[in-house]
């Protein structure tokens, strides 16, 4: 659970880097990790990752700020107004077990933060380097019909999803060999013919030399 809320609480002050002094922003950090522990205590089940999804989703939607960012900042000293201004509309982060993603709109496309997969699976995490948390920034698509009752429910085609189906890799099929080629028997007898056809040259080559002579 550690490692999940502090990927996620890292990707959100990714998001406030350029707006937020690096010591409040510590600061919101710490706080927050210390919130969402105690918010997940009892909603937290390694063998049932999804169970308990949308109570652990944090959400920032239409002018409403999850209560534990708002806990974060009011232990931080950071005023809420300030930092519902800074963060992106109508914006979902979903921390489940050995998963984080988020997605942006309805129609946004859920990008995973951070997945763990020892077990059989894949391990992968966003570069912080990248610009795609600037782009967050710009604009705010529309309320997700996902938003039923304060209730943040991770889509069935989320990416994280993806490893309950088969996977399947491309092979490089190589065609045989020509029988031909394989053959020595066939190779044998194309070289037999072809100093037969040489001898057959030279034949009449000397033939037509005699004729020429002979006149």
């Amino acid at each position: 659970m550690h490692i999940e809320i502090v990927q996620a609480a890292e990707f959100l002050c990714r998001l406030l880097q350029t707006k937020l002094d690096p010591d409040p922003l510590s600061k919101f950090k710490d706080r927050l990790i210390e919130v969402l522990k105690s918010r997940y205590a009892d909603h937290w089940d390694t063998t049932q990752p999804y169970r308990g999804n949308a109570y652990r989703a944090i959400s920032n939607f239409s002018g409403v700020m999850d209560d534990a960012l708002l806990a974060a900042a009011k232990k931080a000293d950071i005023d809420a107004k300030l930092l519902h201004s800074y963060l992106p509309r109508d914006f979902v982060l979903w921390i489940d077990p050995f998963s984080v993603a988020y997605r942006v709109g309805d129609h946004g496309n859920i990008m995973t933060l951070f997945e763990d997969r020892s077990r059989g699976r894949i391990t992968f995490k966003v570069d912080p380097a990248s610009n795609h948390t600037e782009s967050l920034m710009n604009g705010s698509p529309a309320l997700p019909a996902s938003v039923i009752n304060g209730a943040f429910k991770s889509p069935v085609n989320s990416p994280r999803l993806q490893h309950l189906q088969p996977r399947s890799n491309a092979v490089r099929i190589t065609p045989p060999n020509s029988p031909e080629k394989n053959d020595p028997t066939t190779k044998k007898s194309r070289g037999q013919s072809q100093t037969s056809q040489q001898q057959q040259t030279g034949a009449q080559e000397q033939q037509n030399q005699q004729l020429v002579l002979a006149n």
